[in-house]
């Protein structure tokens, strides 16, 4: 599943910049896209987003820049498209902060828009399943790509693996020690039933077999895990 966020004033550039993605994308790949839209600056900045793989950013009003740093710093990996014009400088977009990997001018054209999609989504391609980024996986919805930093730790529960990422998981098949062997060195074994990302921590308890999150959720620590632990601890926080 490819998420997509669109940003703009003008609901008839939504609904274009929709119409053209799903068909660019039904001829590059078999993978669910999944639209969000606002036209609104309130919305985008108050949404929580579990998130974003493609943005398109208008920035001609006073809004969209800010917007698209928001995501540019919640999402490191996304692919922002910006919509501009001529009366704005690429040093506006063209910084750290934003990293925009392409760009529409107004007025915008059918033409010109399906080939500066297609150029993204060609670009994008190669990084998709990059070990050293994304986790890829499928559960019932569909094939789906998460940033590795977003995920939280996971879970062996019920007979199933649970990827946990903010405020949502995520259940697939398999085995906690067969994920172990496969996921990035970021992620270590706490628990018979939990591995959990090392960037997410916030504090270890081990008079309390506790390790706290830096989102205030608690998951367990296990007696054979606290020297691995400790050491990861010392070497990696």
């Amino acid at each position: 599943m490819i998420s997509m966020l669109i940003y703009s004033c003008k609901q008839d550039e939504i609904e274009l910049l929709q119409e053209i993605s799903k068909d660019v994308l039904a001829f590059q790949s078999e993978e669910h896209l999944d639209i969000v839209s606002f036209h609104t600056p309130e919305a985008v900045i108050l949404e929580n987003f579990e998130n974003i793989d493609v943005a398109y950013i208008d920035i001609t009003d006073e809004y969209g820049l800010q917007i698209a740093k928001k995501l540019r710093a919640e999402f490191p990996n996304v692919e922002i498209m910006i919509i501009s014009d001529q009366t704005i400088s690429p040093l506006v977009y063209m910084t750290p902060n934003v990293r925009a990997a392409s760009l529409l001018l107004k007025p915008l054209e059918y033409g010109m828009i399906k080939n500066g999609i297609r150029e993204l989504f060609d670009s994008w391609e190669p990084q998709k399943n990059a070990k050293e980024e994304v986790f890829s996986f499928e559960d019932e919805d569909g094939y789906r790509r998460i940033p590795y930093s977003q995920i939280l730790y996971v879970e062996a529960r019920n007979r199933r693996v649970y990827i946990r990422i903010k405020s949502k998981e995520y259940g697939i098949y398999g085995s906690l020690d067969a994920l172990e062997r496969v996921l990035p060195e970021q992620f270590k074994r706490c628990h018979r039933s939990y591995i959990v990302n090392i960037s997410s921590i916030a504090k270890v308890w081990y008079s309390k077999n506790s390790i706290l999150l830096k989102n205030e959720e608690q998951i367990p620590l296990s007696r054979s895990c606290k020297a691995v632990m400790r050491e990861v601890m010392k070497n990696d926080i």
